[in-house]
């Protein structure tokens, strides 16, 4: 009832959003890059506004991201010790006046890496903590969690291949020059393959509500809000939660010309109860911007870094091209 609340809350601040200033504020396409909760059905940011009648986008995001956590209790351990490189491909297109289908194909790798001692030595330059890293091997994969004598979940070999996919509808409900507030309804498909941590195995259903407003001619203001039903899935099962939700929220300057600058902070609560830290809820910052050319075309680029450790990647870089159609 208290995350419901909050909930509501939420939503009705987004519906303000679209009634108090043009704008077209665009997050970072990024969430929450944890090997297990990406796995999940809880949304990538999606647009407030959709595109005009007859209009849409297509383009592709690379995440890169590295973990290295370990917790271990009296019963349990649990060590997520890995990188996860996707590259998704996302499409959207207008359907009438206020409705929008989207579709999104990934694909993603889970291995080693390399960027251990890359990871290190920004910790060290900005007096971050490095948890429980520093008892791991560096550039290696693992990802392992057992309860008394009984391993549950182990993969240590490198793996490959098409995620899981997320198919959405979107409803424009409203939509002036001073903001925008969209529904979405989103279905995830177990595409991927839960072995090999690519797919979790079950269909997933979120709904959610993404709202944008404009400040200034220099500043806006964007947020979203979703709520997760996960279907039963094939990786650990036992401990996975029934729902998850997760709020974003954020804000762009325009610095120069195309230029804009973005700032995001993205909350998303546990979707396993492990008994350990490696899966709390989490708290992510995500700095970096985009450049949009007047042929249509816009360049994202940033990194996150986890606020709430060990519940999310240490790192996150994030590349990304979309054009207008």
């Amino acid at each position: 009832m208290r995350r419901a609340g909050r909930l509501s809350i939420l939503a009705s601040a987004l519906t303000c959003l679209a009634q108090s200033a043009p704008a077209h504020a665009d997050p970072i396409l990024t969430r929450n890059q944890h090997p297990l909760v990406a796995l999940y059905g809880l949304p990538l940011p999606l647009a407030a506004r959709l595109p005009g009648a007859g209009s849409g986008s297509l383009g592709a995001t690379v995440n890169w991201s590295k973990i290295a956590t370990t917790d271990t209790t009296d019963q349990r351990s649990y060590t997520l010790d890995g990188e996860v490189f996707e590259v998704r491909v996302q499409a959207e297109h207008a359907v009438g006046q206020r409705f929008a289908v989207q579709g999104q194909l990934a694909w993603r790798q889970l291995s080693g890496g390399s960027l251990d001692s890359l990871v290190e030595s920004w910790h060290d330059l900005f007096s971050l903590p490095n948890g429980s890293r520093n008892r791991l091997p560096e550039d290696e994969l693992l990802i392992e969690y057992r309860s008394g004598e009984s391993t549950l979940l182990r993969v240590d070999d490198e793996s490959s291949g098409l995620a899981d996919l997320p198919l959405s509808l979107g409803y424009q409900l409203t939509a002036s020059d001073q903001g925008a507030v969209a529904a979405w309804l989103t279905i995830k498909v177990p595409t991927g393959e839960a072995a090999d941590l690519t797919g979790s195995g079950a269909v997933d259903v979120a709904l959610s509500l993404a709202g944008e407003r404009r400040l200034s001619e220099r500043w806006q203001l964007f947020g979203q809000a979703n709520v997760a039903w996960l279907g039963k899935g094939d990786v650990l099962a036992d401990l996975q939660q029934d729902f998850a939700g997760s709020l974003l929220a954020g804000t762009t300057w325009k610095a120069w010309r195309g230029l804009e600058l973005t700032a995001q902070l993205e909350a998303n609560t546990a979707v396993m109860d492990t008994g350990t830290d490696v899966d709390g809820d989490a708290v992510v910052l995500t700095l970096g911007g985009r450049y949009r050319t007047d042929a249509g075309w816009a360049f994202d680029f940033g990194f996150s870094e986890d606020l709430q450790v060990d519940a999310s990647p240490d790192i996150v870089f994030v590349l990304g091209v979309r054009h207008a159609l």
